[in-house]
């Protein structure tokens, strides 16, 4: 029987050296040029010539303001038609949004009409509606906006039913409460693609290129067709979008607006 050998006599483990593969790093770097960093990048226009002077965006017309400096909600205000909206939530703004994206709408006003009415206890009440919206058609309609699970305890539709017969035609043509189950988050997808579209500094030229397009289209096609055939990429891509949301095409479907969504022209009637 061979005997243990002593812990002093056992060499020590030396892990064997392992060789890596070296990965291709691609063909040598060198430094940049002065010349090269500084050459205009063919792939990014020239920004859009503005004025020289900055016309703000006119003030709110809702008949209720409120204060912005609480930390503990989601007030805020957009520039929609050169006109500042003021929102008190952040599902009021996106109604507000996808209210304004819809091709029946002309404009809309936050915080407005403002109604007196008599309540159920007999007494008179003062109300602001969240949104007054004017439809192509010369129809406007006055929204509540309110999350779906406060729409029970809150007693809005109670209160709709007695303010109704005593509104006014000048008030609104007919009251409606909205709640985010109204609409689908493509709709509110859609709705900021277009605002986007509109709000960002754009050659004129763009969408009469792709006006002329759709002058010619004989029948529904993909975005991405017009957007080859102005040879525009990515400007003709957003020349589209606002083609859109100013009504002269129309989504054949319900989808996101990208490259495949096809569109048909809208023709308006002599």
């Amino acid at each position: 029987m061979r005997k243990p050998k002593k812990l002093e006599d056992i060499p020590a483990w030396t892990p064997k050296p392992v060789q890596r593969r070296q990965l291709w790093q691609g063909p040598p770097q060198r430094e940049m040029t002065r010349a090269e960093y500084f050459r205009p990048n063919t792939a990014v226009r020239s920004p859009v010539p503005s004025g020289e002077w900055w016309t703000p965006p006119e003030k709110s017309k809702g008949l209720r303001h409120f204060k912005f400096t609480s930390k503990g909600n989601s007030r805020g205000a957009a520039v929609v038609d050169d006109v500042s909206v003021e929102s008190e939530s952040g599902i009021e703004r996106k109604c507000m949004l996808v209210l304004r994206a819809r091709p029946d709408t002309l404009r809309l006003v936050e915080q407005t009409p403002r109604i007196e009415y008599v309540g159920a206890d007999g007494e008179v009440h003062e109300h602001f509606f969240d949104l007054k919206v004017f439809k192509t058609c010369g129809r406007t309609v006055a929204f509540d906006v309110k999350p779906s699970a406060l729409v029970a305890g809150s007693g809005i539709r109670e209160q709709h039913i007695l303010m109704a017969p005593q509104m006014s035609r000048r008030d609104a043509d007919a009251i409606l409460l909205m709640t985010e189950r109204m609409f689908s988050y493509i709709d509110l997808f859609n709705a900021k693609e277009m605002r986007l579209a509109i709000k960002q500094d754009f050659y004129p030229e763009d969408d009469e290129t792709v006006g002329r397009l759709i002058d010619r289209m004989k029948g529904p096609t993909p975005i991405a067709d017009l957007v080859a055939k102005s040879r525009l990429a990515g400007y003709g891509f957003n020349a589209v979008v606002r083609a859109i949301a100013v009504g002269r095409l129309r989504m054949t479907e319900t989808r996101m607006i990208d490259y495949p969504a096809v569109v048909a022209p809208v023709r308006t009637e002599a």
